[in-house]
């Protein structure tokens, strides 16, 4: 029997399982003492992040196994990718390329040049993995609250001309 697999755009219902495989992602960051919004939100702030934006997640034989939140910016103009998250016991098997990938043709659909995200400096796992995928570190950057400097990270999108 083969594996059946989906992204979709999550919905409000989704919510309860959404936050779970956040919490269960991010749960290592917070083993490393770093204070990742992921690791603890509860409800209400899983439903707040997806608001004013869109949460795809990949659903496996109808379990959630993986999600990212994408957020168009104005200026300068981009793809923001938050909240990427992969079940733990899946890590390793594509499931956060597909979602990087889905994310690069959204926005060549929407016309952005490129695609930004962040993530901790001391996460050098993350950092590896996202210069894998062709981002670069562009700054550095204190978030409010957060116990841990963070790289903005950038990938330039060749876009054609219709």
């Amino acid at each position: 029997m083969r594996a059946r697999l989906s992204i979709r755009q999550a919905t409000d219902a989704d919510v309860p399982e959404l936050r779970k495989l956040v919490n269960a992602a991010y749960r290592e960051l917070l083993e490393m003492g770093l204070n990742y919004t992921g690791a603890t939100q509860d409800e209400a702030v899983t439903r707040e992040r997806m608001q004013g934006s869109v949460t795809l997640v990949a659903v496996l034989d109808g379990s959630m196994v993986a999600t990212m939140t994408l957020e168009e910016h104005k200026n300068p103009p981009s793809l923001y990718l938050n909240q990427l998250a992969v079940a733990p016991k899946l890590r390793g098997i594509g499931l956060a390329r597909l979602l990087f990938d889905w994310a690069e043709c959204e926005a060549r659909l929407r016309k952005l040049p490129c695609l930004k995200l962040d993530t901790a400096t001391r996460a050098g796992h993350l950092v590896d993995l996202y210069t894998r995928y062709g981002f670069a570190v562009t700054e550095r950057v204190q978030w409010s609250g957060k116990n841990y400097e963070s790289y903005i990270m950038r990938k330039d999108l060749l876009l054609r001309d219709a």
